[in-house]
């Protein structure tokens, strides 16, 4: 595309937290977009900091280099992380940002929109830089927006709780809540419009997106992809203990006080942790993630419910893949019999959800997906367990909180992104039973920046990349992905979400996007049926 990092530096910005310089990306029209990279927005959480919320960085006087990423928060690499923009990790330093904006901001004169992206991994993994810099100046600035993307707290760091006050949780949050209140407090100086900020995030950034919306620590419009996994604090803290009893700890249940204390004494490389659970590890709690968000009564000081009728109403942009399941399957492995699909039912479906009923829940489930399916189709047997898995852990959730959203009176835009080039899987090509868009896929085309692979577009990945970037940045504008209706008589191509028509949505493919009537074929009204006999999942 002919753009390049310049060696020279972007000029001086001041925040009231000291002066920042950056360095600058020129396009290939000759315009600069200016990337101040590893700014600190917390005081290192180490010490008695660690299981704390995060406390302001103190201010610095001297001009501050930021011309690159800040270490990544404490983890343990898992995938694609040779594809990835791997920096090293380090506990005190990895609570920073870092900001995108178009030097023509001196000339315009404007305040723009400000996108803040928080990024996913399932609460356990990644950083911000994993998700780009030249390609967030490449794509996305170039439309005219400020995109800030930050770094919070992961695994036991950022979401250990005692189930008290001794450690109420939540830290990540609220890194995520103190980020917010930087961008707040300093982004006009990088030109900016602080009361035009849209959080935007994918899987548990987009599940961050949402909770910070309804938190009245932290509040504003959200853009989705994705829904996500909290537990009660009761059954979190549960599982914190398990971790520390795995690690070594031998006190009472009832000693948090000493729980604590155990956890703050540990090297923090004890206490890493990646999407799937250390060797040895087990827990009686049910859930596809481990460290998540609780319902602490502090960061959610009221039941979800409340708050979500309490909050301003917002628009809200949010949708998934059309084979979110195909990632997980692939990555652990899929069944190709009746038996293997039943054993993989057991697997995710738990009497500590269930009770009684467990047993009627998972034949109920075989009977939905595999009933009309013959036992030597291994095809059919693998479609049915990517619908299973996408439907359970994503599909599902997102329906039911659209639906939700809506009936409180937010403008809802819902879509199903289908667009996938076959070439672009990289090495997970060899794992997929089949290709087709799903987790993480649809990144690319909104980041520029690729996660299965180095991302080569071919001409149908531009379109869609300027697709899905006019989407992203008219919402951040406007509230609306259509962009702003006054200047055109047009109907819009994305139409509201309608309660009235529950499974109407906007397909995203080429060569055009188009509404549909039947997401994911309806089947996540299987799916509210299963939830009402859930008698342990947290209400959300």
């Amino acid at each position: 595309m002919g753009a390049s990092v310049s060696g020279e530096h972007s000029p001086a910005v001041s925040t009231l937290s000291g002066p920042v310089v950056g360095r600058e990306y020129q396009l290939h029209d000759g315009r600069r977009v200016d990337m101040y990279m590893g700014i600190p927005y917390a005081e290192p959480p180490v010490g008695m900091l660690r299981f704390k919320k995060p406390r302001p960085i103190t201010p610095w006087s001297e001009e501050l280099n930021c011309t690159h990423f800040g270490p990544r928060c404490p983890q343990v690499d898992e995938y694609f992380a040779q594809y990835l923009n791997i920096v090293g990790k380090d506990e005190a330093n990895c609570l920073t940002l870092n900001v995108f904006t178009p030097r023509w901001r001196y000339e315009t004169k404007k305040k723009y929109a400000v996108m803040v992206w928080i990024h996913g991994g399932g609460f356990s993994i990644h950083s911000s830089s994993n998700y780009g810099d030249t390609t967030i100046a490449r794509n996305l600035c170039t439309k005219d927006v400020v995109v800030v993307s930050i770094n919070y707290r992961l695994g036991p760091f950022g979401f250990f709780t005692t189930g008290d006050d001794q450690c109420k949780g939540n830290m990540g949050l609220w890194d995520q809540a103190l980020a917010l209140h930087w961008v707040h407090d300093n982004i006009e100086a990088f030109g900016g419009d602080r009361d035009n900020v849209t959080v935007f995030g994918q899987s548990a950034g987009g599940a961050s997106a949402d909770l910070l919306a309804i938190s009245p620590h932290s509040r504003g419009k959200g853009l989705l992809t994705c829904d996500f996994a909290m537990r009660t604090k009761e059954a979190q803290a549960q599982l914190c203990r398990e971790f520390a009893r795995y690690l070594g700890w031998t006190g009472e249940d009832s000693d948090t006080e000493g729980l604590l204390h155990f956890m703050e004494a540990q090297p923090s490389s004890r206490l890493e942790v990646g999407i799937h659970p250390k060797k040895g590890f087990h827990t009686s709690i049910s859930g596809n993630l481990l460290f998540v968000p609780n319902f602490d009564g502090d960061f959610f000081p009221r039941p979800m419910d409340v708050l979500r009728q309490e909050g301003p109403r917002k628009p809200i942009m949010i949708g998934t893949t059309e084979n979110e399941g195909l990632f997980f399957v692939a990555l652990g492995g899929f069944a190709k019999s009746p038996e293997g699909f039943r054993r993989f039912c057991r697997q995710i479906i738990r009497e500590c959800d269930y009770g009684h009923d467990t047993e009627n829940v998972r034949r109920d489930i075989y009977d939905f997906y595999m009933k009309d399916v013959d036992a030597k189709d291994k095809t059919k047997i693998t479609e049915r367990m990517v619908q299973f898995m996408g439907d359970y852990a994503i599909n599902a959730g997102v329906m039911r909180y659209v639906r939700k959203m809506a009936e409180y009176g937010n403008e809802v835009y819902f879509y199903c992104f289908e667009y996938f080039n076959p070439d672009g899987f990289g090495f997970l090509r060899f794992m997929l039973p089949y290709k087709g868009a799903t987790h993480c896929s649809e990144l690319r085309y909104v980041l520029g920046k690729g996660v299965f692979s180095k991302f080569r577009p071919n001409q149908d990945d531009l379109e869609m990349l300027d697709i899905m970037t006019t989407f992203f940045t008219n919402f951040a504008k406007h509230g609306n992905p259509c962009g702003d209706r006054s200047l055109s008589d047009k109907e819009p191509l994305w139409e509201r979400y309608d309660p009235k028509q529950p499974y109407r949505h906007l397909r995203i493919q080429l060569p055009m996007p188009m509404m549909a009537d039947d997401y994911q074929r309806k089947r996540t009204d299987f799916w509210e049926k299963i939830e009402l006999r859930n008698r342990a999942k947290a209400m959300l």
